[in-house]
């Protein structure tokens, strides 16, 4: 596998902790699908594979770092490939004003795309969302309406309140929850990335599921090239992803751990291309987050702390294993929450991990 290009070598005589001597391939990354000559939107995608820095005694991981792209998370990707599809079948036009719910990465992605490109654009948020994360809409000069924290039939909720936005105002409502461009653009575009950057040499991708997209993408796009990787994705525990993929009796959400989970099957949840659904508590998912940065130097959030968990089980049990891991976000947008003592400890989690 490689980082996007460089040649590696792994020596256990220089003291690493007894990894396997490995050769990275060199390989090249596709272009994007959804090319832009604007500089800050070009640095979408193409972000690197690298060697999990972390011995298993089992099978070799990887971990796919999303945080690089503009906003930190793989949002971006989401938000300039659906702008550009919107755009291409004439769905998007000039003086149209996009409109978006997000409680999370999706709103800077979707303020920093219509920025570059021109657009006004409105996020309704819910109460509670994180100040780091709405700081991307107000710095890229998006309007905010924030919504009380309500059922989702109730018409003040923050996706009801986009749709009735985008109908006053003529506008474009994105709706990354059902619109099927959200796996599609990981079809078209993180799958092969990430299939070229492995040289088709991995067993497993192990991917945090949210609305679904991401997972559903590449796993359709991978089980086309190779039928046999496995595609696993990482629900919350206290959520309803998994008990829909596996038609058991689903119970209430409710999960800590942001952008992990649903509280029900999205149509953007691709189920007949990923092989399994693995759920993970909150409180592991913390602990293997700021593992990952106390121990290994690696910056992730909750979500993606799940699926380095998932992912290590896997190696684990699987010594033959070449797993890659989707590293969702960066974990600088949870330093007063994952990565703060005082917040672990009020809500009962360990703080002695590091």
């Amino acid at each position: 596998m490689t980082d996007g290009g460089s040649d590696t070598h792994v020596d256990d005589a220089a003291g690493d902790g007894g990894r396997v001597k490995r050769e990275a391939r060199v390989t090249e990354t596709p272009e994007s699908p959804y090319p832009t000559d604007d500089p800050v939107l070009a640095r979408i995608g193409d972000t690197p594979l690298i060697e999990y820095p972390e011995s298993t005694d089992g099978g070799d991981l990887f971990l796919k770092l999303e945080s690089d792209n503009p906003t930190g998370s793989m949002k971006d990707r989401l938000a300039l490939g659906i702008v550009r599809e919107l755009e291409a079948d004439g769905r998007l036009t000039d003086g149209d004003v996009v409109v978006e719910a997000s409680s999370g990465n999706t709103a800077g992605a979707i303020s920093l795309v219509t920025n570059r490109l021109g657009y006004d654009s409105v996020l309704t948020v819910p109460a509670g969302t994180s100040p780091q994360k709405i700081g991307y809409v107000r710095s890229f000069g998006s309007e905010i309406a924030e919504c009380p924290n309500v059922d989702a039939d109730d018409e003040r909720h923050y996706r009801k309140t986009a749709e009735r936005i985008a109908a006053e105002r003529d506008g474009i409502w994105i709706d990354q929850y059902s619109n099927q461009l959200n796996p599609t653009v990981h079809y078209e575009w993180t799958g092969p990335e990430l299939w070229d950057q492995a040289a088709g040499d991995l067993t497993h991708v192990v991917c945090p599921m949210g609305t679904g997209g991401t997972a559903s993408g590449i796993a359709k796009f991978l089980t086309e090239r190779k039928p046999d990787v496995r595609v696993v994705g990482v629900d919350a525990e206290e959520s309803n992803i998994s008990t829909a993929f596996y038609g058991t009796e689903s119970g209430a959400y409710d999960t800590e751990v942001e952008g992990l989970g649903k509280g029900h099957e999205l149509p953007t949840m691709w189920f007949e291309y990923v092989d399994e659904v693995r759920s993970v508590d909150d409180e592991r998912a913390f602990v293997q987050a700021r593992r990952a940065a106390a121990e290994c130097g690696v910056l992730v959030g909750g979500s993606s702390g799940a699926a380095i968990a998932v992912a290590r089980d896997i190696a684990r049990d699987r010594p033959d294993a070449k797993i890659v891991v989707i590293g969702c976000d960066s974990g600088d947008q949870y330093f007063d929450t994952v990565f703060d003592d005082a917040w672990m400890r009020e809500r009962g989690y360990p703080t002695d991990d590091r």
